[in-house]
């Protein structure tokens, strides 16, 4: 069987259209972070949708899933630590413009999932190991929260101007 290729390109916040944000949603706070932060960039007139994991077996009973934002927990993971439901592979062969992964390092389902993205750029925390993963790594602090965390991408991102994107001179 052929391996399957993605057109990966660089894309600018400013002419993407559709985003993907991965983020660890354990936490109520990133949970509400990342709700703010959806109805911040849809006021762009941009779709965004989020996918978070929740390490625990069950959601927490004030995370529900709404337009745009999603969830799978700890029983959705093979022994391998493979995430596998539907949300996780509508997610993965989604073709947003642009994937951003909030999480720290260390969370391998997540991981796993931004590198099997169609997206055509995608975004996450430095580590060498993570070269495969992502187009484009920042260098960031984990203890950095979420809410400062999707601030600062969102700088980096705004400075990339792709040779698609219409430039005033």
């Amino acid at each position: 069987m052929e391996k399957t290729r993605f057109q990966r390109e660089a894309v600018g916040f400013d002419e993407a259209r559709k985003i993907g944000v991965l983020y660890d949603a354990t936490r109520d706070e990133d949970y509400e972070a990342i709700k703010n932060y959806i109805k911040t960039v849809r006021k762009e007139q941009k779709e965004i949708f989020a996918l978070g994991f929740v390490d625990r077996k069950e959601l927490p009973k004030n995370q529900y899933a709404q337009y745009g934002i999603d969830f799978f927990t700890r029983k959705n993971l093979s022994w391998s630590m493979i995430p596998g439901n539907l949300a996780v592979s509508n997610f993965i062969h989604e073709p947003y413009d642009i994937v951003i992964n909030l999480a720290e390092n260390s969370c391998f389902p997540l991981r796993y999932i931004a590198a099997l993205s169609h997206a055509r750029f995608r975004v996450g925390r430095f580590d060498r190991r993570n070269t495969p993963c992502y187009d484009l790594m920042l260098n960031i602090k984990d203890d950095v929260g979420i809410s400062e965390l999707l601030v600062q991408i969102e700088n980096y991102l705004r400075l990339i101007k792709s040779s698609h994107a219409t430039q005033k001179v």
